[in-house]
């Protein structure tokens, strides 16, 4: 008789990060990552840092819905990735908030100098 237990041993825990997402992660304690609740923030990071690994990681794990959904939210991605995920995915660029015009339109420094 296999238990749950034997079977979860055999499979991949979909719950945790592969360690080769590591380095995308560099700020925080990647051992405690998980990716529920966290999916918005896995996305952004291998949209913006992922090469081919992670980005084919992503595109296993992740729909096509939620990748677009997460690129279409983003505050976070530079303007550089957001477009050329924007053309990857076929999305036009005036859905994608971080490059709206009111969001590039940030005010001036905090600090003067």
């Amino acid at each position: 008789m296999e238990g749950a237990n034997t079977l979860n041993l055999e499979r991949p825990d979909k719950a945790t990060l592969p360690e080769f997402l590591r380095p995308l992660f560099w700020e925080i304690d990647f051992g405690q990552l998980r990716v529920q609740g966290h999916e918005r923030y896995v996305i952004e990071r291998v949209l913006e840092y992922g090469d081919l690994p992670e980005v084919k990681w992503m595109l296993e794990r992740f729909s096509r819905a939620e990748i677009a959904q997460t690129l279409r939210r983003s505050r976070s991605l530079s303007p550089k990735s957001a477009n050329f995920w924007a053309f990857i995915l076929g999305l036009p660029r005036e859905e994608i908030r971080c490059l709206s015009t009111s969001f590039r339109q940030r005010p001036g420094r905090v600090w003067p100098r």
